[in-house]
């Protein structure tokens, strides 16, 4: 009995490793599909903004899957809000250690990864 034991608690150590690997590859997928929805829509941004547009669009991402109730698209057709934001967005890239957020911090690390994703697409 004591041998069956630990084999039942070695297979569902084996089921979550696989678990675990497939949920991860899964995430890692759906986060490339972002990056590259995110990559297309940033090519109609004027080159000098491009920068603190995709850092904006990773802060909304992060906001809006938080906050399921609150709609994002009344703030991203405004024109004025939208460029105060981009404005903020260039400050925090030219010195993220000022980032106090949460949000913001999460934000910065999906933009990281975002870069690594595109020099290794490119």
């Amino acid at each position: 009995m004591h041998i069956t034991t630990w084999i039942i608690i070695l297979v569902i150590l084996i089921l979550a490793t696989i678990g675990i690997i497939f949920y991860l590859r899964f995430r890692r997928k759906k986060l490339y599909q972002m990056f590259e929805q995110v990559f297309e829509s940033s090519k109609q941004v004027p080159r000098q903004k491009k920068r603190s547009f995709i850092l904006f669009m990773f802060k909304e991402s992060i906001f809006s899957a938080k906050n399921k109730k609150v709609n994002t698209q009344n703030r991203m057709n405004n024109p004025k809000f939208l460029d105060a934001q981009l404005i903020q967005m260039g400050s925090i890239l030219k010195d993220p250690s000022k980032v106090t957020d949460k949000n913001m911090k999460q934000a910065l690390q999906m933009y990281d990864a975002y870069l690594q994703w595109e020099k290794s697409k490119f």
